[in-house]
């Protein structure tokens, strides 16, 4: 009599979790190619060089949101660099005044 454990190995099927796919088996298990990409990434090869890449439409989002706001970042440094070739701005910075301090202890 074996052991359950034996006979667990002795059956076991084995599956690949892998997240790459060549185009034909890409082709062949497109569904599960797009139900395994609501959690990763998988990517598809061709001889062995990635081509392309599945996403799901989350994680495509949160990309396009980091895009649009490293584009803004970039227009912020392309006017910051603008006009401090034209030589700057004067910014009216009023005089400092005395003022109670929020944190001091009531007397």
């Amino acid at each position: 009599m074996s052991s359950p454990l034996i006979e667990m190995v002795m059956n076991a099927t084995i599956v690949t979790m892998s997240h790459h796919w060549n185009i034909a088996s890409a082709k062949a298990g497109f569904s599960r190619l797009v139900r395994d990409a609501r959690g990763k990434p998988q990517f598809i090869e061709n001889r062995g060089r990635p081509v392309a890449v599945v996403l799901s439409a989350e994680a495509y989002e949160r990309m396009v949101a980091v895009e649009r706001s490293a584009d803004r970042w970039r227009a912020v440094l392309a006017l910051s660099a603008e006009i401090r070739e034209e030589g700057g701005v004067d910014l009216k910075i009023p005089p400092r005044r005395e003022r109670r301090s929020p944190f001091a202890r009531r007397a």
